[in-house]
């Protein structure tokens, strides 16, 4: 007896809905990751900023 290929079920595709939940998400925590590494780099500058005044105030 051949199986019957018809029957057989395609791979589920996720909905829209869940789709676009998904994309909002990583949206989220791209900007999130961004905006961590701006105040990073900002709080590296004012620090490098702040050695440099005080080195030149010491001397």
């Amino acid at each position: 007896m051949l199986p019957d290929l018809n029957n057989s079920s395609p791979p589920s595709m996720p909905s829209p809905k869940a789709q676009s939940w998904g994309a909002l998400i990583s949206i989220i925590i791209i900007v999130l990751m961004i905006i961590i590494g701006a105040f990073y780099a900002w709080g590296q500058r004012i620090a490098e900023q702040n050695a440099l005044t005080a080195s030149t105030t010491a001397q």
